[in-house]
């Protein structure tokens, strides 16, 4: 179970992070501790679209609809993906 609910809505640590999406790939590095990350496609959506306002739930479904996928697996990827990136200091639940 996910310590994050459908409710649950994210901002970027962005005095921690430098960011760029180069190719559809976002390309993250988090200045406390120098780590390097990227993410694929659909992380790169899910990424782009966390601005402190939506929620797990409106991530989910604008990723349901640009891949047509199914709801229920997109949110447990989304609630996996954001837990990831809280974890590592990238984002700061709200």
């Amino acid at each position: 179970m996910s310590r994050f609910s459908l409710d649950s809505s994210f901002a970027k640590d962005s005095d921690q992070i430098i960011e760029r999406v180069v190719a559809g790939e976002a390309l993250l590095i988090n200045l406390a501790n120098g780590d390097y990350y990227s993410l694929d496609g659909v992380g790169t959506v899910i990424w782009e679209n966390i601005d402190g306002r939506r929620t797990v739930d409106d991530l989910a479904n604008i990723v349901t609809e640009e891949y047509n996928a199914d709801k229920d697996q997109v949110v447990a990827d989304v609630l996996r993906l954001v837990g990831q990136l809280t974890d590592e200091g990238l984002l700061v639940a709200l």
